[in-house]
């Protein structure tokens, strides 16, 4: 606790006295133990994350089905993006 001097009805804390280096010392080694266990932990987070990350992904891959009305329905086709119109959709486009 600090050392207190009145001024009137206030009271203010004084100005702390010098400080040994060895004491300097032990409070940055203290702080520097803080510190690496605070990057340690985000660190840590992060890889956790990435992992998770990864399970989902991997989770999420499925194959999609509509229901037909049978048993087990029908595996829905992805197109691929790349393919051209064909050229019965691009002859029902008119031009201005």
């Amino acid at each position: 606790m600090a050392r207190r001097s009145s001024l009137g009805a206030f009271s203010l804390p004084s100005s702390r006295g010098c400080l040994s280096p060895s004491a300097l010392v032990d409070r940055l080694n203290g702080h520097a133990r803080a510190s690496a266990f605070l990057a340690s932990a985000v660190l840590t987070s992060l890889m956790g994350t990435m992992w998770l990350t990864y399970l989902c992904v991997k989770r999420a891959e499925v194959i999609p089905y509509v229901a037909d009305g049978g048993v087990f329905g029908c595996e829905v086709r992805t197109l691929s993006r790349s393919l051209p119109l064909p050229d019965a959709a691009q002859a029902g486009k008119t031009e201005p």
